[in-house]
């Protein structure tokens, strides 16, 4: 699904923050306005009604002052993480077998494999080698996705898999993804949350575009893999718990400027 920047900005706010359910002014000013983009009650209006027509929020006007009040749906909080939740991911109980997938497609294929790499990287599929790719979640999972991408299933071949011999699986997820540069752009994140955050008040919609584009190099990388396959020293926990604790300290301080 598509979004203008404004929309994504906002269910994020309402994800990070805790803020499920928040009022809207129509004369929006503050720092949280600031930094998901708006500048008139126009854009709040018509960025709340764009995304309760998606069912991504649920909202309505509130008392005589042209109030609106939103709350974060099952759906918009599942569009916020673009379909992968961390904390479910690191928590799920691995059945110890991964999912290869291969594909066999003629060079001037062009556009199905194109479809086929987006839909791969979207749910952080591993690449071992060539067309070989590898996950931990579970094939059934996307075979209605699979369809609607139009490719010829005979050129597509799903299996379950587990190490055989000297493979182990620390070295499966070695070898599939790149995780020293994923540490790397976590740390990225971390820095700049841990260092710039006195200057976020200074020009809140710029902090947070530059904070949210950290966040989004380094979550596009992970594959979120279960605590028993992450590799040592892994940021992801980290970044996520320090990215959490920054909105609802952010929303509390908003809230008590409000007050």
């Amino acid at each position: 699904m598509k979004l203008k920047a404004r929309s994504r900005r906002l269910l994020e706010v309402l994800l990070f923050s805790g803020l499920d359910v928040v009022e809207f002014t129509t004369y929006p000013k503050n720092d949280m306005f600031r930094s998901v983009g708006w500048s008139s009650g126009r854009n709040v209006g018509d960025d709340l009604l764009r995304l309760q027509s998606k069912g991504l929020i649920a909202s309505e006007r509130a008392g005589s002052r042209g109030s609106w009040v939103a709350t974060l749906t099952s759906a918009g909080r599942e569009q916020a993480l673009k379909g992968i939740d961390p904390e479910l991911s690191w928590s799920e109980k691995w059945d110890g077998f991964w999912t290869s997938f291969s594909f066999d497609l003629p060079q001037y294929a062009g556009k199905e494999r194109k479809r086929l790499n987006a839909w791969l990287a979207r749910w952080r599929f591993g690449r071992l080698q060539g067309s070989l790719w590898v996950s931990h979640r579970s094939f059934e999972n996307w075979t209605k996705e699979i369809e609607s991408l139009e490719v010829d299933p005979r050129s597509i071949l799903f299996q379950k898999a587990c190490p055989v011999g000297k493979m182990s699986n620390a070295e499966y997820v070695a070898y599939a993804w790149p995780f020293a540069k994923i540490a790397e752009r976590y740390l990225e994140y971390i820095s700049f949350v841990e260092n710039n955050s006195g200057k976020r008040s200074e020009c809140p919609f710029h902090w947070f575009e530059l904070e949210r584009e950290l966040w989004r190099i380094a979550f596009e990388l992970d594959p979120f893999l279960p605590d028993e396959l992450l590799p040592s020293g892994y940021l992801g926990k980290k970044a996520w718990r320090l990215r959490k604790r920054l909105y609802s300290e952010w929303a509390a301080d908003l809230g008590e400027a409000d007050r």
